[in-house]
Parts: structure tokens; C-alpha cells; sequence
């Protein structure tokens, strides 16, 4: 065999480079639509436009894929979390924990894929849902576990388990977001318009933090 014909070993061969980004996110959106049962690479990898070999090679199997694109995403509400927070040094603990939560709603305004995701994995026992609780739920619950506490040591709220809270304030931080089909059908508003997303966390802050 001609030498010049003969494949290289190791990195496919690529015309251009891949946007891992545009990768992630449409791999993410992909598993919040159908389940991780219901994707595959090849669709991501026809979806991207990219060839199936750079995909393994860039991402690896399928659940690596999908552990990237879920820590992708929580990471960047790291990340929009801790500046909210820096900005809010001269705030009230009270005004800390409506600004937060506010930020929360906001941000899964922008982006119902990941708790879309949550929502499919937390309905039964798998590698991937003690993955979400280890990666994602648990420093998520932790963090507003701490805020929770301070707000009872203040005589700001009262001492609700966390376990009852947490759920309770996820559930309906986002529930709106993933009837949107409904909320379109049935009651004629666009749940991720500006006005509807201002409107709905004003309401949760309401409900959660009625005394302070």
C-alpha cells in the first residue's frame, strides 16, 4: 500500500475545527427532549455535523457525552451565581435570598434543558441519577440549605426540612417552563416572554419569602 494512502492512528482527521460548545448544547438539549434512551451519537453527531469519530474522540461514549453537557451547564450557573452573589455584598440577607432566587428562575428561564434532564434521570435508580445527585443535587441543595439556615437563625423564615423545601422550591421555579405547551394552549402566555419570567419570580419570592 502506497505510504501517502496508508491511515494515520490516533486523531481523526478534521477539515475544521469542532465548537465543542455548539456540541454540548445541542447534545443537552437532545437528552431533555427524548431521555438518554432515546439519543444517540449518530443523531448528535448528524444534528452537529460532525463525524461520529470525532465525536468519540472529543467527548467519548454516550454517557460521557452526556456527564459533559450536564456539568456544562450547572457550571455556567456556578459561575452566574457567584458573581450575582459578589454583586450583592452590600445587600441584606433577606434581599441576598430574593435576588438569588430570583437569578435561579431567571437562569432556567434561559435554560430548561438541565433540570429537563434532572427530571428524567431522578424517576428511577441508574449510574446517571447518583451522578446527578452527587454532581449537581447535592452541591445545588447544599448551597441553598446554608442560605435556608441563616434566614432561620435570623428569625427570617421558618425551620422547614430541607429536603421538603428544596423540592418544593425547584418544583416550582420551573414547572412553568416545562408546561410551556400548556401554558401556551391552555392560558394564552409564552411562559419564557420577559414579563411572564419577571411575573413568576415576583410570585415565587412571594410565596417563599412572605416576612422579609
Amino acid at each position: 500500500m502506497n505510504e501517502k494512502n496508508k491511515r494515520k492512528r490516533g486523531r481523526p482527521a478534521e477539515k475544521k475545527g469542532i465548537d465543542r460548545g455548539m456540541i454540548l448544547n445541542i447534545a443537552l438539549k437532545e437528552f431533555s427532549k427524548h431521555g438518554y434512551g432515546g439519543v444517540s451519537l449518530n443523531k448528535i453527531s448528524t444534528l452537529c455535523e460532525v463525524n461520529d469519530s470525532l465525536l468519540h474522540y472529543h467527548f467519548g461514549n454516550k454517557e460521557d457525552l452526556w456527564k459533559k453537557a450536564v456539568s456544562t451547564a450547572f457550571d455556567a450557573y456556578l459561575k452566574e451565581s457567584v458573581i450575582t452573589f459578589k454583586l450583592l455584598k452590600h445587600l441584606s440577607l433577606k434581599d441576598t435570598a430574593k435576588t438569588l432566587a430570583r437569578q435561579f428562575i431567571y437562569y432556567n428561564s434561559k435554560f430548561p434543558e438541565l433540570y429537563l434532564v434532572i427530571v428524567h434521570e431522578m424517576t428511577q435508580e441508574s449510574s446517571r441519577s447518583d451522578w446527578l445527585i452527587e454532581n449537581v443535587l447535592k452541591p445545588l441543595t447544599e448551597k441553598s440549605g446554608q442560605l435556608h439556615r441563616m434566614l432561620v437563625n435570623k428569625g427570617l423564615s421558618e425551620d422547614f426540612p430541607i429536603p421538603n423545601l428544596t423540592t418544593i422550591f425547584f418544583s416550582a421555579a420551573n414547572s412553568i417552563f416545562l408546561f410551556n405547551y400548556q401554558m401556551k394552549k391552555q392560558f394564552g402566555i409564552d411562559p419564557f416572554d420577559e414579563k411572564e419570567v419577571k411575573k413568576h419570580a415576583d410570585i415565587i419570592v412571594k410565596i417563599f419569602y412572605p416576612n422579609i
